[in-house]
């Protein structure tokens, strides 16, 4: 492989508002103080948005079949002590030119842990969080679509919107609230699904199924479409969960087993779920140092058992660790780590986790926080908010 265009280097960034999309020929890089887009043929920067004042993105997320970025900022404030820190104000971006769109307002979050990412986007709709409603607003234009048929006593939280379903976690019911706050104590959380073009519920069910689930649970969306949800209450101790069309349940995959053990930081960075299966790297079960790498196993998500990988003999990345996925296509494209190769690409048959091709990038190459496919190109994407000196993207060629 060899490097067709580089970014120049940027400069240290907090953890808020990071990210990265491919919006068709526009890469996009989230920032706490700036979005800018790049040419993703050239590399060249197209457009800088940067937030009035001193205000902080909190928050980014997109519709990308639709080229359009929205992003949660808190207050302008002149100086710190003035400055509004709520995140509640919403700002539309078209990501070809980096023009503003539209503007909104959210409701606080309240609770914090439920309600956390109170913006979605995808189906051509964007979701907020408005006064204990899920409202959805025209992705382009700003203008009001529906408001969510909510199960009765249910509280939303998080939502994730895919082309054809919205996906939310709901805390609902429980009857120990002595101080009358929005969610009791012993609220389970939900899962829903709603329709992107009306707001109709589809189906609403308990996001632990026989073992309820605590309302402060940690929760994180791998996929809206199907639905699968990462949960944790106890740190590791957490599972994949996911949900068929209808709102059944499948067996749980636990973060924890016989393939060895997956870390709950790492579960969305270093998973990716397609129709069918969940692809997920992990820590072999054994303190060796020689398997200290990370491996790969595809699960099956109607039930919850590896499909391929899953054991410290089924090794389908020839000695190297696991690093950064992305299915399309197809494909399962894996970014590999390994002591004399610091970094491969490999691609694998989703189906079979066969190796198809191969691929050593410049010993040059640095750590990436995602990766894409850009005609016959693979773009590697940074945005750690804690490293220096990094360069945004990187494009590389198959010689």
């Amino acid at each position: 492989m060899s490097v067709i265009w580089d970014t120049p280097a940027d400069r240290k960034a907090e953890w808020r508002g990071a990210g990265a999309w491919l919006a068709g020929d526009t890469l996009v890089r989230g920032r706490f103080d700036a979005v800018t887009g790049f040419d993703a043929a050239t590399g060249e920067r197209s457009w800088e948005y940067v937030p009035p004042g001193r205000s902080s993105v909190c928050h980014s997320t997109a519709d990308t079949a639709r080229s359009v970025l929205v992003l949660v900022r808190d207050g302008d404030g002149a100086s710190s002590p003035a400055k509004d820190k709520s995140c509640t104000s919403v700002v539309a971006i078209d990501m070809q030119d980096g023009h503003e769109l539209w503007q909104a307002r959210l409701s606080e979050p309240d609770p914090l842990r439920l309600q956390d990412s109170s913006v979605s986007a995808g189906g051509g709709v964007a979701v907020l969080l408005q006064q204990d409603q899920l409202r959805a607003v025209d992705v382009r234009t700003g203008k009001p679509r529906w408001k969510a048929a909510l199960p009765k006593g249910c509280v939303p939280g998080r939502t994730a919107a895919a082309e054809h379903q919205i996906a939310a976690v709901l805390a609902c019911g429980g009857e120990d609230n002595p101080w009358d706050k929005k969610v009791a104590e012993d609220a389970e959380l939900h899962t829903a699904a709603f329709d992107p073009a009306t707001g109709t519920l589809r189906w609403s069910t308990p996001l632990g199924g026989r073992r309820p689930i605590e309302h402060d649970a940690s929760t994180d969306f791998l996929s809206a479409d199907p639905v699968v949800v990462a949960a944790s209450e106890h740190g590791d101790d957490a599972a994949y969960f996911s949900f068929g069309a209808d709102g059944r349940p499948s067996p749980p995959i636990d973060f924890s087993g016989p393939y060895g053990k997956i870390h709950y930081l790492h579960s969305l960075g270093m998973a990716v779920a397609d129709d069918r299966r969940l692809y997920a790297v992990h820590e072999l079960p054994t303190l060796r140092s020689r398997d200290s790498r990370n491996h790969l196993t595809a699960f099956d998500l109607a039930t919850g058992t590896p499909v391929w990988g899953g054991t410290p003999d089924d090794d389908r990345l020839d000695g190297d660790s696991g690093y950064r996925l992305l299915v399309q296509d197809g494909k399962l494209t894996v970014l590999t780590s390994h002591r004399k190769n610091p970094y491969r690409v490999r691609v694998l048959d989703p189906a079979t986790g066969e190796q198809r091709e191969v691929s050593d990038p410049p010993d040059s190459m640095d750590s990436a926080d995602r990766i894409f496919t850009y005609r016959d190109r693979l773009i590697v994407a940074r945005y750690d908010a804690y490293s220096t000196g990094r360069r945004p993207f990187t494009a590389y060629e198959r010689r």
